[in-house]
């Protein structure tokens, strides 16, 4: 009675729950399916079960927990998983859900991050945020390394990106993507999840995707967790890049000097010298904010970044004397990323004390290559 099972489901025994010496009990997510199974354990056994427990059991490697009615861990059982190749390698790798203009230009992207397998997309389906299966659309199978597409509404799409794209079909049932953010599951012809995430229009997910900019998942083929708003940037460019990469290709001699301009490299990718007109200079002064009702004076940086070098990662280091630096993100908090529409934006950040507090504060950007 009241004992727990938690892991990849959760369910609570009913009151009065008691096992016979050398029985057993099955527990199902809907009594009636698993009476209508065609072979044992189903129907018409004597089987002792009960039902409606919640969440669903993953095709990965998991692990149950048995629990006593105290909360108390008496065992677990883990299982290795058997997950189907959509589900290894199919990935949402672009979402385009605020598209300028009249918002019909909306797409999904989904991408075959496999270097060898081909995926049947037959039964794959969208059930939640949007609809759509796989099923006798225009796509079925995708190519290693391959990308196909959704979309809200064809005739919009090809306006604003060409024809000749590898487009499956359109959303189902008039559904469409949200402009503030929703949870979006994609399941495989068994219905097991291959993704399910919840995107947001606000920080920390990029808040230019919510204005003519794409969301893009950043390097893809590494399978990054989709429910982690660090692991999304907006696209280079307003409209986003549907059925390309818009990332930028780390450069051949990251310590070279290619342009002569005195800077190496891998600073000008960071930075995205050589985007647009001109360079962008970093810039550090005072700025007042209102800090819980009351004005306060606090140390604020400006610097550019190129969207698409997802091969670097840029950091602000801190020191009062030159000598010793820090790594200063524990004492950050982002004010406002602007697109500039050329490929950069320009990062606001603010400091908390320690930083700032002193007579003498330097600043510097550290890029490492990823």
């Amino acid at each position: 009675s009241e004992w727990e099972i938690t892991g990849g489901i959760e369910h609570t025994f009913a009151p009065g729950t008691v096992i016979a010496s050398g029985g057993s009990l099955y527990i199902s997510p809907d009594v009636n399916t698993f009476r209508a199974r065609s072979v044992s354990p189903k129907g018409g056994e004597g089987r002792f079960m009960q039902g409606q427990y919640s969440g669903h059991l993953s095709s990965f490697p998991e692990t149950l927990n048995l629990l006593d009615a105290g909360g108390n861990l008496l065992t677990t059982a883990t299982y290795a998983g058997n997950p189907s190749d959509a589900q290894l390698y199919l990935v949402v790798s672009e979402i385009m859900y605020h598209p300028d203009g009249d918002g019909l230009a909306e797409f999904i992207e989904l991408t075959n991050i496999s270097d060898t397998v081909t995926l049947d997309l037959t039964g794959v389906k969208f059930v939640q945020g949007v609809e759509f299966d796989f099923t006798g659309s225009a796509v079925t199978s995708l190519a290693p390394g391959a990308r196909v597409l959704l979309v809200r509404d064809s005739a919009a799409f090809n306006a604003a990106h060409g024809g000749g794209n590898p487009v499956a079909g359109e959303f189902a049932n008039l559904s469409r993507l949200n402009n503030d953010g929703e949870t979006l599951k994609l399941e495989d012809a068994l219905n097991g999840t291959i993704r399910e995430f919840t995107y947001n229009d606000a920080a920390p997910w990029p808040v230019a995707a919510d204005a003519g900019y794409s969301l893009v998942l950043v390097n893809p083929n590494a399978n990054p967790d989709p429910d982690v708003a660090a692991n999304w940037r907006s696209s280079v460019l307003p409209g986003g890049s549907p059925n390309a990469s818009d990332a930028i290709a780390v450069p051949a001699s990251p310590t070279g000097d290619s342009d002569g301009n005195g800077i190496a490299d891998l600073v000008d990718y960071a930075l995205g010298n050589g985007l647009g007109s001109a360079s962008i200079a970093s810039n550090v002064s005072w700025q007042t904010y209102d800090i819980g009702g009351s004005p306060q004076s606090m140390l604020t940086m400006s610097y550019p970044l190129s969207i698409g070098a997802d091969g670097v990662t840029v950091g602000v280091d801190a020191s009062t004397d030159l000598a010793n630096w820090q790594d200063a993100s524990a004492n950050i908090e982002v004010v406002s990323e602007v697109n500039q529409g050329d490929g950069r934006k320009i990062m606001t950040v603010r400091f908390t004390p320690p930083i700032g507090a002193g007579e003498r504060q330097f600043l510097r950007l550290r890029i490492e290559e990823n």
